[in-house]
């Protein structure tokens, strides 16, 4: 489907047609509504049948049922027991996407007894929602449903149902029976409009018959279509199609969709996401979950809730949820990097196949799914991304085949949080395995995981009958397939283990589960009541977080001994036993994802994976225009025996897209990856096996450096150790050698005896301190001639980097760093900054991103690019001098908040900048010499407008006092400037 810029303009006229000259309206000219009603208390003339009491021609069967032991209203109710289980049973007939909602009063014992509505084909629903209670012990129960779209006349039969041994009575049937379901208005909330030309609509309409015929809603990028979105303030540009693999996201007219905005436009400071049914992720449950890992820093989805409104009919309340994208990332103060999957392409691919042929093809659907990063697209055509997912991909591969100890794949701190508020939660539809998504973070080469669909419909999932992850029977591990295996290996990791047992620990302490209840008690209620305006059984409460937390807490030395259990346990398994002779008759569907191909540009290679049962031959390549490059004589690979995949290395002239092979006889084609594959170990895990070929001289926990060292390989400090350098140390890193330090700094430089860390040949890749667990304190310290990480897909920006490492820094210069984009980077720490020199920066000088500091009487000479440039930090500026500063002297950035008292600037391209909902707050100090004297203005639209405020600042021959975009403001001395600028970012950075 393709989408252009006349098919927006067009749409944007339609809109603003219709959003300006028709009211919001649910209904249609072929809608009809037919409403029967069953008391029980009328029967025909022959006795056989009840009727509805206004309608006598509507009949409901099983009249031998009716009592008057008990009744909600008159004399008479179905009794139902286990030798007479169906009550008030009638047909309809009824076309596609039709809508049934039937309540029911209802007296049970032990809260059975359901209504059904039951159309055939497979497509059964059951359901005992309570809508309204009474003392006497009647409830109101309800369901709804709609026929599939490809129901042309069919029956549709509805009952009630005791699915009990005890007895259950009925009583005031109704149905509510209408083409389409009558949703709220929410005319109190700000709806998202969405509006799709009706072609688009009827191609989405085909794709959904499609799914049901398949049994799996099959997404590719050309289904998106050009839609107008309204959310109640401005209308956005984008595109949208169907979300969801399963046919809860598509029935009757509420679709799920991913919406993706054009480049200029965010919502909720997103720009891809999709909006679904609340129902299909069990409602707040999802939301709490969601708010639960984003306040223990586990990596999550955005998750809220808003109003849908399709072509200018309400289709209810809808959750919405940001996509995996950079904005994830960011939002969560980390450096963007890639987002990996498991592809789960063949396995719903397989699933498709039994539906349609029913057979079920003999395949290792999860040996053979890729590792593969989100935005594909974007990754591929940027080189240090390819190499980043390069990187990932190396861990992936190490977690999916258990090769490698935990704690060398991911970030064991994150990973034991989210393994513990996973058992907390019960999130556990997010812990399936074509269900995990990892970013992988650039700074410390480890994947994090990302918590997501935690739930399904009705509540919980449960893999396991086990209450909680780490109470597994050990003996059932033997019992496990591969995929199930993985999630398990954690408990082989000893730092795992005791960080894990600490989290379930704290996270099941009832002051914690008290606090929680507290902090998101009146949103969840404000929520709940918008949920039910549509559902109106919906009630939420957080008993389900206290009773898992109670049960956690009772349990925690049973974890503990089992634990340990489930480590001797799984070390015992021999992956051996996976070897298998796969079957050579695959359908033709599947047989294409069991031939992987991976393009590695830097030497123009292919290496092919053959996951299939039988030997395959590869015939060739199509490249650029779909031209073939063929192979002669073709390249054979061996069958997959479910350990390792016949795999080949072809060179390649041109650039493949495709591949070519035999397999069974049938000539197909496979996409090519455009990206390295390999199996070997990461950079970081090579930095750990292969570094401290020097002699470090160790103190009991210290490592103390003592006069002058020339390192021709890279330095690796573990944790847990204190790293003294003593006055007058030199470090001199040469022949690519670099610093690396998992413990804390303590460099006690004198001002006639600093310590020096420099490059004689200026090739070195820099020093980092990375999630130190103590403060380092650096004084007299002199970093010069400095570069960055460079080992693959392992690169830093910076010629100094503290991680997850607070700082102090006293009377030290970074000088001269090499092709590097900073002389110093703080990332997710808290610094102090006095008295320090950086001078003769490559770009930016002092780079710190989602910090908190004080940077006091320090000095900027010569800079390349910035020399202050903070993202998401929150900083004190004071008694800062800046000179000859290639481009802005003091920027904020990324909803920084930055104060600057008493600072001077002399020469710059820009004085102030502010972006990106960001505020300086500038007093007492002198701008002069620049282009631009202040800016504020939105570079990144999911972000928004920038704010500076000024007072008391001296200006002084500054060719341009300000450039202040529209919606940014600038307040001068309590005089208010607002921005007329359209695009600045553009003018800036063009």
């Amino acid at each position: 489907m393709i989408v252009t810029d006349k098919n927006i303009i067009a749409l944007i006229i339609s809109v603003i047609v219709v959003f300006g000259c028709t009211p919001g309206n649910n209904t249609k000219e072929d809608d009809f509504e037919n409403i029967f009603k069953c008391s029980a208390e009328k029967l025909d003339n022959s006795g056989k049948k009840f009727v509805d009491e206004k309608n006598q021609s509507m009949e409901f069967g099983n009249v031998e049922t009716r009592t008057s032991e008990q009744a909600y209203s008159g004399e008479y109710a179905s009794k139902l027991t286990p030798q007479t289980p169906y009550g008030f049973t009638t047909d309809f007939t009824a076309g596609a996407d039709e809508y049934f909602k039937v309540t029911a009063w209802r007296k049970s014992n032990d809260d059975n007894g359901v209504i059904v509505i039951d159309c055939g084909e497979g497509y059964y629903h059951a359901g005992k929602f309570v809508v309204e209670e009474r003392k006497d012990g009647w409830q109101k129960i309800y369901l709804e449903a709609y026929t599939p779209p490809h129901f042309l006349f069919g029956k549709v039969r509805i009952f009630v149902w005791n699915n009990s041994q005890d007895t259950v009575y009925f009583d005031d049937l109704e149905i509510v029976h209408r083409q389409h379901k009558d949703y709220p208005e929410y005319d109190r909330f700000s709806a998202l409009s969405i509006y799709v030309e009706d072609n688009n609509l009827n191609y989405f309409n085909k794709k959904r018959i499609e799914a049901f015929d398949n049994g799996v809603l099959v997404n590719e990028d050309e289904d998106y279509a050009g839609a107008v979105i309204f959310d109640g303030n401005d209308f956005l540009n984008g595109e949208v199609r169907l979300k969801g693999d399963l046919m809860d996201h598509i029935q009757g007219d509420k679709w799920s969709f991913r919406i993706k905005l054009k480049s200029d436009f965010a919502w909720n400071h997103v720009r891809t996401f999709s909006v679904h049914d609340p129902a299909t992720r069990n409602f707040l449950h999802e939301w709490l979950a969601h708010q639960i890992f984003t306040r223990e820093d586990v990596l999550t989805t955005r998750y809220g809730f808003v109003p849908v409104v399709l072509n200018n009919r309400s289709r209810g309340i809808y959750a919405w949820e940001e996509h995996f994208e950079k904005h994830l990332i960011e939002n969560r103060d980390r450096r963007e990097g890639p987002i990996v999957r498991f592809d789960e392409t063949l396995f719903w691919n397989r699933v498709m196949e039994a539906n349609t042929t029913k057979k079920a093809w003999d395949v290792d659907y999860f040996g053979a799914a890729k590792i593969t990063p989100f935005k594909e697209g974007s990754v591929t055509s940027d080189s240090l991304k390819t190499r980043q997912a390069e990187e990932a991909q190396k861990l992936m591969l190490q977690y999916k085949t258990c090769s490698m100890p935990v704690s060398e794949i991911f970030d064991v701190d994150v990973l034991a949080r989210y393994y513990a508020l996973m058992d907390i939660t019960q999130a556990y539809h997010g812990f399936t395995w074509h269900n995990q998504r990892f970013y992988f973070n650039p700074v410390t080469c480890l994947l994090e995981p990302i918590a997501f669909d935690g739930y399904i419909e009705g509540g919980i999932f449960k893999r396991i009958d086990e209450p909680m992850i780490s109470l597994l029977d050990p003996a059932k591990l033997n019992t496990f397939h591969k995929e199930e295996l993985m999630l398990y290996q954690v408990f082989t990791d000893s730092s795992f283990n005791r960080k894990y047992l600490e989290n379930l620990k704290a996270y099941s302490d009832p002051l914690y589960v008290e606090n929680v209840v507290r902090q998101y008690t009146h949103q969840a209620d404000s929520l709940s009541g918008l949920i039910r305006q549509e559902f109106p059984y919906y009630h939420f409460n957080f008993d389900f977080i206290r009773s898992q937390a109670r049960l956690v807490r009772e349990n925690l030395s049973n974890i503990e001994n089992n634990v340990q259990r489930l480590n001797s346990a799984f070390r015992q398994i021999n992956y051996e036993k996976f070897r298998n002779q796969y079957t050579t008759e695959v359908g033709s569907n599947i047989t294409p994802w069991l031939v992987q191909a991976f393009y590695n540009k830097g030497n123009r290679t292919m290496d092919v994976l053959n996951y299939h049962g039988g030997e395959v031959s590869v015939v060739g390549v199509l490249v650029a225009d779909n031209l073939p490059e063929s192979f002669s004589p073709n390249v054979k690979l061996p069958a997959y025996d479910g350990v390792n995949p016949g795999k080949a290395t072809i060179s390649v002239q041109g650039e493949p897209n495709k591949i070519l092979f035999n397999a069974g006889g049938k000539m197909l084609e496979s996409d090519v990856s455009h990206w390295a594959f390999s199996d070997e170990i990461s950079s970081r895990q090579r930095l750990m096996n292969s570094a401290n070929e020097a002699k470090l001289t160790e103190s009991s926990d210290s490592i103390i450096f003592d006069g002058k060292y020339v390192f021709n390989s890279d330095v690796y400090i573990p944790a847990n150790k204190k790293v003294v350098f003593l006055p007058g140390t030199q470090i001199d890193l040469v022949n690519g050698a670099g610093f690396f330090s998992f413990s804390a700094f303590y460099s006690m430089g004198e001002e006639k005896r600093t310590v020096e860390f420099f490059s004689s040949d200026k090739s070195s890749q820099g020093v980092h301190v990375l999630q130190a667990s103590e403060r380092s304190i650096l004084k007299h310290t002199r970093f010069y001639r400095l570069g960055s990480i460079r080992k693959g897909g392992w690169q830093t920006p910076s010629a100094v980097t503290f991680y997850e490492a607070d700082v102090d820094f006293s009377y030290c210069t970074f000088e001269a760093n090499v092709d590097c984009d900073d002389a110093l980077n703080v990332v997710r720490s808290d610094f102090f900054a006095k008295n320090c020199r950086f001078i003769d920066t490559f770009a930016d000088a002092f780079d710190s991103d989602f910090c908190t500091g004080r940077v006091l009487d320090c000095e900027f000479v010569n800079m390349g690019n910035d020399a202050i440039d903070f993202s998401g930090s929150r900083v004190f500026i004071s008694g800062c001098t800046m000179f000859e500063i290639s481009d802005k002297a003091i920027s904020g950035g990324e909803n920084s908040q930055l104060t600057v008292k008493n600072c001077k600037v002399n020469k710059a391209t820009i004085g102030v900048a502010a972006k990106d909902l960001s505020s300086v707050e500038i007093e007492g100090s002198e701008i002069r010499k620049t282009v631009y004297a202040f800016v504020a203005f939105k570079k990144k639209p999911e972000y928004g407008s920038a704010s500076i405020s000024a007072e008391n600042v001296r200006l002084k021959g500054n060719l341009t006092f300000h450039k202040i975009e529209e919606g940014s403001l600038l307040k001068v001395n309590g005089t208010e400037i607002f921005g007329r600028e359209k695009k600045l970012a553009l003018k800036l950075y063009q």
